[in-house]
């Protein structure tokens, strides 16, 4: 199997510096007085990968969207949703690939996989929220939507318990 030169490892960081940029846009374009500083976090993200300003980006959006918008389902919600899991990703993965490396996309097949299976989650959680019922919810939906949760810990636990080592 030949292999190809690969992309040059700045371009996860650069990765996370446009999600952070759409962030940024994102929220003040909403109003949130806090977006420059998110700005900021993940302009200091981009460079320093393994610094906690990824962390820091993704907590402060998360509150800052807790705070500005009425409804966990908004649209600008479940635009930042994807948004924030890039920058902790993208961030995760420059923090061990060295600046000056080149990636071959392969090698990036794993996480790739596992980011569009968390997004899957998110949204299908989130297309069950915006179809439930807004008043109490019936006994059945509430034992499924438990099992559901008690199914998800459990494929976790195996997938984590029966990872190659």
């Amino acid at each position: 199997m030949t292999l190809s030169e690969g992309v040059p490892a700045w371009v996860l960081r650069g990765t996370v510096l446009l999600a952070t940029a759409v962030i940024t846009l994102l929220l003040l374009a909403n109003g949130v007085a806090l977006a420059g500083l998110i700005g900021l976090f993940g302009l200091v993200a981009s460079l320093v990968p393994a610094s906690p300003a990824a962390g820091l980006t993704v907590i402060t959006t998360a509150v800052c969207a807790a705070i500005r918008f009425d409804s966990p389902l908004d649209i600008t919600v479940l635009v930042l949703l994807p948004l924030v899991h890039l920058v902790h990703i993208g961030s995760a993965l420059a923090a061990v690939i060295p600046g000056t490396a080149r990636v071959h996309p392969s090698a990036l097949r794993p996480a790739a996989i596992r980011f569009a299976v968390v997004q899957t989650t998110a949204f299908a959680a989130a297309a069950i929220a915006a179809i439930a019922p807004k008043s109490v919810l019936p006994t059945g939906l509430e034992i499924a939507g438990l099992l559901a949760a008690a199914g998800v810990v459990v494929v976790a636990a195996r997938l984590i318990l029966n990872r190659p080592q």
